[in-house]
């Protein structure tokens, strides 16, 4: 397994990673007639959105997606681009989509990666950036943003403490690898906390 391409959300004039999501998926590409196929073992879900906010709406601003389709479909009036060169992998590329999503839930963004906790793994939780932020949306609507950096550094500390504990000697079992691939593919968490 490989770690994933993360969604990218702009905010604050930074570009964050979606790190975490509290309620299913912030939009479906099948709602948009799109099947994706994975670009890579980097990228399984075949596709990458950015989302971004406008007049306190959440933004699907842009999407590269991988379709075995030959001809891919429209989005907001918008036909897909030839891939840029740094998205190879993905034979459509839409930009400036502007599409209102609906979603209800949180959303936590990482910005600043700590290189030294990369795990050639799933997506990294939150706590593995220096500036974490968790926004809250109803329908779409930005409810509640609140600058969560502290929580991630006591996190990673919690983290970095439990793991220099562990048994370095004892192998793990196969659920417990099987429970961390699972956990590494995972973006959900509990909003609030």
């Amino acid at each position: 397994m490989t770690a994933q391409f993360n969604d990218v959300f702009r905010f604050q004039d930074k570009d964050f990673a979606v790190a975490g999501i509290s309620a299913g998926e912030l939009f479906q590409p099948a709602d948009f007639g799109l099947f994706p196929i994975p670009a890579s073992t980097a990228c399984w879900r075949g596709y990458v959105a950015v989302f971004t906010i406008s007049e306190s709406h959440l933004i699907l601003d842009a999407l590269s997606v991988n379709l075995q389709e030959t001809k891919a479909p429209t989005i907001n009036g918008i036909l897909p681009e030839p891939p840029a060169s740094r998205f190879k992998l993905f034979n459509n590329v839409y930009n400036n989509l502007n599409v209102r999503l609906y979603y209800t839930g949180g959303l936590l963004l990482g910005h600043d990666f700590i290189s030294e906790l990369y795990v050639h793994m799933g997506f990294h939780p939150a706590w593995k950036y220096k500036e974490v932020f968790e926004l809250f949306f109803e329908n779409g609507r930005l409810t509640g943003e609140f600058d969560r950096s502290e929580k991630a550094v006591e996190i990673r500390h919690a983290a970095q403490e439990s793991s220099s504990a562990g048994k370095p000697d004892k192998m793990p079992t196969k659920k417990e690898i099987s429970d961390f691939v699972e956990r590494s593919f995972d973006r959900t968490y509990k909003k609030g906390e």
